[in-house]
């Protein structure tokens, strides 16, 4: 009998990938959607890229409300909680993502606590780690930072994250099952993008191919492959080693001018879209009233990250791939997708 993993937010950008990644390891998967309707889509994309779904089962669950979760854990060896909001705008509510996010993981984690799952693998993100204020230029930051969430310039998706993974790691140490959680702490996830169902990453791209970017905001970020991200979530399942770990999963810090420099070389047909100047600070800041979704970028512009990585590469024996495939990658998928 092949070892069963709930798998949340299963039609997701993320999540797309782990469940391609856990069947082709021969696990068989439950997946949660929010809506029956994606179940299809889902299934479709899958096939499509070689995946047999014999072993992929859905069940519809809403991350808000109690019901059939406590069912839907039953069984299942394995948790790995992806499914959490990110939109593309920012909203000026800065809990207004809190419930789904933070509520929507402690309800994932009791269910498994309570069917006894042996390990759990939560999605999380740098950006509960390096939003705070009064950094040096170029900041570093690492497993044991955490973001500031009262710092007022902290926005809402970035609250949600800090707060459920925060509360993910309370219950588990109140548990005394703090080495039965192993967080994945990714950058700015791109890769291919499978099908058209749009999320934030591929906003960003598609909307940088589309010309809507006269110049690139002074933001930079690490990027991180989403292949090595859904193999980082399943290596870590019965790996002694991850548990009670945040792994920071990606490869180098590019800047969104970099990012338009690598698609313009590879993607010469959009070549003439892409941006090829920096926009002043000042310009982002002014867009950012207009455009919501720049608040998320301008408490970090002008500044510079820095982490070290190689301690997750270790612990899951894998090297990360260059940040270049990932943008390379993602670019290509949009084209494909007629998307840009």
């Amino acid at each position: 009998m092949p070892d069963k993993v709930l798998l949340t937010g299963v039609s997701g950008f993320v999540a797309k990938h782990v469940a391609i990644e856990l069947l082709n390891s021969g696990f068989e998967v439950l997946g949660t959607v929010r809506n029956k309707n994606s179940i299809e889509q889902t299934k479709k994309t899958l096939e499509e890229n070689n995946v047999s779904t014999e072993k992929l089962s859905f069940v519809e669950l809403d991350l808000l409300k109690d019901e059939g979760w406590n069912e839907a854990a039953k069984g299942c060896k394995y948790i790995i909680h992806v499914a959490s909001p990110f939109p593309f705008k920012v909203s000026n509510d800065r809990e207004s993502l809190t419930p789904a996010a933070k509520d929507g993981t402690l309800r994932v984690l009791n269910a498994g606590i309570n069917a006894g799952v042996e390990h759990f693998v939560k999605t999380s993100s740098i950006v509960c780690m390096f939003r705070k204020p009064n950094r040096t230029n170029p900041y570093t930051f690492g497993e044991d930072d955490w973001t500031d969430v009262e710092w007022n310039k902290t926005t809402d998706y970035f609250v949600s994250k800090t707060r459920a993974e925060k509360a993910a790691w309370d219950l588990m140490e109140s548990k005394g099952l703090k080495n039965n959680l192993t967080c994945i702490n990714p950058g700015f996830v791109l890769g291919d993008f499978l099908n058209e169902k749009s999320c934030t990453s591929m906003e960003y791209i598609k909307q940088l191919l589309q010309g809507k970017f006269p110049a690139a905001p002074k933001f930079s970020v690490m990027i991180s492959h989403v292949k090595d991200i859904a193999r980082a979530h399943v290596l870590s399942l019965a790996n002694k080693r991850a548990g009670g770990r945040r792994l920071i999963v990606g490869s180098e810090v590019r800047s969104i001018l970099e990012l338009s420099k690598i698609m313009a070389e590879n993607l010469p047909s959009h070549a003439k879209k892409l941006p090829k100047k920096e926009l002043p600070n000042f310009m982002v800041k002014l867009l950012s009233y207009i455009d919501t979704s720049a608040k998320n970028l301008v408490p970090d512009l002008g500044l510079t990250m820095q982490t070290d990585q190689t301690y997750a590469e270790e612990i899951l024996q894998m090297k990360f791939l260059p940040s270049e495939t990932a943008v390379i990658d993602a670019a290509k998928s949009v084209v494909r997708l007629k998307l840009a």
